[in-house]
């Protein structure tokens, strides 16, 4: 086994057995040194189960995993592949990488593309760790993310937008003010959800898109009661022949149907009218912020707001050092 000529040609063959299974071919050069070198490079990859895996392109690698991915993240690896598709993975380098990122950067703010390379980053790993299709991911910074500036509604604030909103926005405000939760999330919930005696909330995992693990929260008394009128409204209509009431029914409903985006354009005008902006996320942050500065602990506000760790708190709370409750008990 190793190098040897051939009276039929003039180039260097190759020759390897390994676990039984032979490889060999010509090496390509007449050179003696470099046909070495070609054949120890073939062993390497052959003990190391990567010879059938030379010459992978990142086409090959998106094409192998994209349906694992959330469509969002498919929308990222989807515009790669315009710059990559026919890429060998070993060829793909940090400088590539870095470049693109950077040219994206130009488009959209620094969190949106380290979000998205973070995507480009996971399918690398996967080439690496589950395929074997790369030795390993090039390496490449992230991009510098700017702390935005993030609005937290104030109760003055509040009090201006409730009272601009029409009933069916103004019950969906409130609801998200009391739990934290987003727009996403709240939209797609149904009645069955909800335990009126126990006040609990059990949201399975097919509608938390970010976490897709199923979340059980107990909701606040505000919170109770908007859902129990909301029950109460439908019973008393159902007494007057109107569509009868079922548990699946989504729980905010606007003429019978359920509502898909509460911040169209009525909640824009009745923005303008009250002089608040705000955006419908950030009253996920104003709902982290106020629990906080309550005094809830931080381990129960990201449990509450559906968080694995309290390390997002930093992102979604703005706390005020004069608002925090209860401190003369530590001194203050």
């Amino acid at each position: 086994m190793g190098i040897f000529k051939r009276a039929d040609s003039p180039y260097y063959q190759w020759k390897l057995q390994h676990k039984k299974k032979k490889y060999g071919g010509s090496t390509g050069t007449k050179n003696k040194s470099e046909a070495l070198a070609f054949y120890l490079e073939q062993e390497r990859l052959i003990k190391r189960n990567k010879f059938r895996y030379v010459g992978k392109t990142y086409g090959e690698l998106v094409d192998y995993y994209l349906d694992s991915y959330h469509p969002n993240e498919q929308a990222t690896l989807l515009w790669t592949l315009k710059y990559w598709k026919d890429y060998e993975l070993e060829e793909l380098s940090s400088a590539d990488i870095k470049r693109l990122q950077e040219f994206k950067a130009m488009r959209v703010k620094a969190s949106t593309v380290n979000r998205q390379f973070n995507t480009v980053r996971s399918i690398l790993n996967r080439a690496v760790k589950n395929l074997q299709w790369m030795d390993s991911v090039p390496y490449w910074s992230k991009e510098i993310e700017l702390e935005p500036n993030r609005k937290v509604l104030s109760k003055e604030e509040e009090k201006r937008l409730l009272r601009e909103l029409p009933p069916h926005l103004r019950r969906i405000t409130i609801f998200a003010l009391e739990t934290g939760l987003r727009k996403s999330t709240i939209v797609k919930l149904t009645m069955d959800m909800f335990d009126s005696n126990s006040g609990i909330l059990t949201i399975p995992a097919e509608i938390l898109l970010k976490t897709k693990k199923p979340l059980i929260i107990k909701l606040s008394i505000r919170a109770r009661y908007l859902i129990l009128e909301l029950i109460e409204d439908k019973i008393r209509k159902q007494q007057f022949g109107l569509p009868q009431f079922h548990r699946k029914r989504n729980i905010f409903i606007y003429k019978g149907k359920p509502i898909k985006n509460p911040t169209g354009s009525a909640w824009k005008k009745a923005k303008a009218r009250a002089g608040v902006n705000i955006t419908f996320h950030e009253l996920r942050h104003t709902w982290a912020t106020r629990m906080l500065e309550a005094g809830m602990p931080e381990a129960q506000v990201a449990h509450f707001g559906g968080w694995t760790s309290t390390r997002m708190l930093k992102v979604y709370s703005h706390v005020n050092v004069n608002n925090f409750a209860g401190l003369k008990k530590f001194g203050y």
